[in-house]
């Protein structure tokens, strides 16, 4: 989204309902936001982007500061797609601008859904594009040992405050905090993960790998990864 500084736009996001709940408008523990995420602004923190005007951030009408929205409609089924809107507005010096938002039901847990991000470039005053970024250094790998986890834990809550199922991508790290977003690679096959619990226990293992996230890979039970970062 491009605009000018200083102005308004509506922004639009759609989440599907996987689960095996509805989501109810009005109660606590059931009820679906939209929150902010890490890596910017970081999770439950105020953005440059919108807000309700407290915490230092703008009043563009979202329903708190850390939330950009809740869900659009009373009821949102099973198998059922939500699209949350929220208003943004452009900070008033040129650049690119994002905010990483996740859904959540308020009160219960945040939901497996990472790496989404509304992304706003402000324009000069003669309505030109900014100035590119900086090109980043150059990435790093290395190769690490990794195996995979969860028979006799699904259903259990990982140190990051998700539940384990099936389903969930992820990774166990011993130090990388929560959500970080790890890039891995076997053979052909690459995936970008966010950090979602600690582990492994055993020294010489890097990564323990969530059942999907080794389905993902094509990964044995105990594989040799490429780790990009």
């Amino acid at each position: 989204m491009s605009l000018c500084m200083g102005t308004k736009a509506t922004a639009t996001v759609a989440f599907y309902n996987s689960g095996s709940r509805g989501w109810v408008t009005g109660r606590m523990g059931e009820t679906a936001y939209l929150g902010t995420w890490m890596p910017e602004p970081g999770q439950d923190s105020a953005s440059i982007l919108g807000g309700d005007g407290t915490m230092g951030s703008p009043a563009t009408g979202w329903p708190r500061y850390n939330r950009l929205a809740a869900q659009p409609s009373a009821y949102v089924g099973p198998n059922q797609i939500a699209w949350f809107q929220f208003q943004v507005v452009a900070p008033p010096v040129p650049g690119t601008f994002r905010v990483a938002l996740r859904p959540l039901i308020e009160g219960a847990q945040w939901m497996e859904d990472f790496g989404v991000f509304w992304v706003v470039t402000v324009l000069n005053a003669d309505g030109t594009p900014p100035s590119p970024l900086p090109q980043p250094s150059p990435l790093a790998t290395t190769t690490v040992l990794a195996s995979y986890y969860g028979p006799g834990l699904y259903g259990n809550r990982t140190a990051c405050g998700l539940t384990l199922t099936t389903t969930l991508q992820g990774v166990a790290h011993r130090t990388l905090p929560c959500g970080t977003l790890v890039h891995l690679k076997y053979g052909v096959n690459e995936v970008t993960v966010p950090v979602v619990d600690r582990g492994p226990t055993i020294l010489s293992r890097e990564f323990d790998l969530t059942y999907a996230t080794k389905v993902a890979l094509g990964c044995p039970d105990m594989c040799t990864l490429t780790w990009i970062h």
